[in-house]
């Protein structure tokens, strides 16, 4: 029973620090590779000239990336200072006690274990009947039994009605099962995922097709204007990081005419929540019935697992019925790495018979992959 304090200050000045780090690689790397580097607010003037600062730079191919920005829901009080946005939560100078979670999607769950783990009371919720409500049925399931246990409340199928501050008194209203109820609270977080930012740029003017879920894109993300391209959240197909990585792998090869082979039906999703979880490809809720057959591990049984004091989740793999991996989903100890084992074998269309005779070394996380394998 080891007591600790948190140091709530270090944890924000850590995160800070490691984001500047992040963001002068980046910069250093573009200026190594001789890319032209200007700060400044762009406007597209025309399909083949953008401005900044008062600058015109002419182009034969434009890429928007402008990214994307969190979802408000409106209710009344949703404009009170102590509601706020993903982004404001970490930035918060003092460390909350109380904290309320409205939405139980990826960020929702995320935010709710940080906060759980540095030691305050969270209750999240959600309209929709499960947390995680995108995710595979079982892997949503032990999620949710998992973060109740380790005292996270969870209110599912309730709708946030109103939220007032009084002094020091703050309250939020949600309707749940035709009643109204309140929680006391310091701090509301909206977690109702994000929607695409354009920038401010005049799409209507430059004739690009798009509505509030995005700009539309061809599989190269080539937007209906030949020369315009749109990568990442602002095209609304996968708000991922990694996914507007390789969008712009594919603008890039389209504009230079080359070809690549990415997959993008196989974007690895994770959820870094405590455990974390990870998935890849289909779930059973996107397969007909008697199409697909599935499998599990459990990490109780692996021998790294139980050295690690981490036994909780599962691997659970589907496979069509000839045999080939069309699915992954784990929950529990290194799935953000696990999972691309499972990734580079359903790029390569592996069946089960191959799977199961690739050696795992012993002892290890990943054996815990190679026995959903074998059963």
């Amino acid at each position: 029973n080891t007591s600790y304090t948190i140091n709530y200050e270090k944890i924000k000045q850590r995160k800070e620090e490691i984001v500047r780090n992040q963001v002068k690689n980046i910069e250093f790397t573009i200026r190594k590779m001789g890319i032209d580097y200007i700060e400044g607010v762009a406007t597209i003037v025309d399909v083949n000239t953008v401005e900044v600062n008062g600058e015109k730079h002419k182009a034969n191919k434009i890429i928007i990336a402008t990214g994307s920005r969190p979802k408000v829901i409106p209710f009344e009080g949703y404009n009170e200072p102590f509601i706020k946005t993903s982004k404001d939560l970490l930035e918060l100078d003092t460390f909350p006690k109380n904290m309320v979670i409205i939405g139980a999607g990826v960020i929702g769950c995320e935010m709710a274990s940080i906060f759980n783990q540095l030691g305050s009371e969270v209750t999240l919720v959600e309209f929709q009947p499960d947390i995680l409500p995108a995710l595979d049925k079982d892997i949503k399931k032990r999620a949710r039994n998992l973060f109740k246990r380790q005292g996270i409340n969870i209110v599912t199928g309730a709708k946030v009605v109103k939220a007032t501050s009084n002094g020091d008194k703050k309250v939020v209203s949600y309707e749940s099962k035709g009643q109204i109820k309140e929680i006391e609270t310091d701090y509301v977080l909206i977690a109702a995922g994000r929607v695409p930012y354009f920038g401010g740029l005049d799409l209507d003017k430059l004739g690009v097709n798009y509505d509030k879920d995005g700009i539309h894109v061809n599989q190269f993300c080539q937007t209906n204007v030949e020369s315009i391209y749109a990568i990442g959240d602002v095209n609304g197909q996968n708000m991922l990081a990694h996914k507007a990585t390789y969008d712009g792998y594919q603008a890039i090869a389209h504009i230079q005419n080359k070809k690549r082979n990415i997959r993008f039906d196989l974007v690895t999703s994770v959820v870094f929540t405590f455990p974390v979880i990870a998935t890849v490809g289909k779930s059973e809720d996107e397969l007909e019935k008697d199409t697909y057959y599935t499998t599990k591990a459990l990490f109780k049984s692996n021998a790294k697992a139980q050295c690690l004091d981490e036994t909780d989740g599962f691997v659970k793999c589907i496979f069509d019925n000839d045999d080939i991996l069309i699915g992954a989903h784990i929950i529990g100890a290194h799935a953000a790495d696990l999972i691309h084992e499972l990734t580079v074998s359903m790029n390569a269309r592996l069946s089960k018979a191959a799977l199961k005779d690739i050696i795992h070394a012993h002892p290890t996380i990943s054996e815990v992959v190679a026995e959903a394998f074998k059963e």
